[in-house]
């Protein structure tokens, strides 16, 4: 197998994982909310659901990092790339926490 095969068969596999990444994550987001919710209240209280909505979410960060670090490489260099995915992570981390603090849809604060 040549180069080019081998880069659209790892290319295809990629868009596969996270397409099943993101299926069980739909398929679970009210549950994985829950269990966020939970978690922010009462962080002591971690179980195996935690422990796997956190192994999810650092699978998806490995991904989001490999993208990130793909589609950046015109314009950042290798230094640069991992502050650069520092910020935009803190920023959505900021995002996902003030979501998780606000009161569930239809319930008032």
């Amino acid at each position: 197998m040549g180069m080019k095969e081998t880069v659209a068969q790892l290319a295809g596999l990629e868009v596969e994982l996270i397409n099943r990444i993101w299926g069980c994550v739909n398929e679970e987001e009210d549950a994985f909310e829950v269990i966020s919710r939970q978690l922010v209240e009462k962080p002591d209280d971690a179980d195996l659901q935690n422990f796997i909505n956190h192994a999810l979410t650092g699978v998806l960060l490995a991904v989001a990092y490999f993208r990130f670090r793909e589609t950046m490489k015109p314009f950042l260099s290798p230094e640069e790339m991992g502050a650069a995915f520092a910020k935009m992570t803190e920023a959505k981390t900021r995002n996902v926490i003030d979501h998780w603090h606000a009161p569930p849809e239809g319930q008032a604060e």
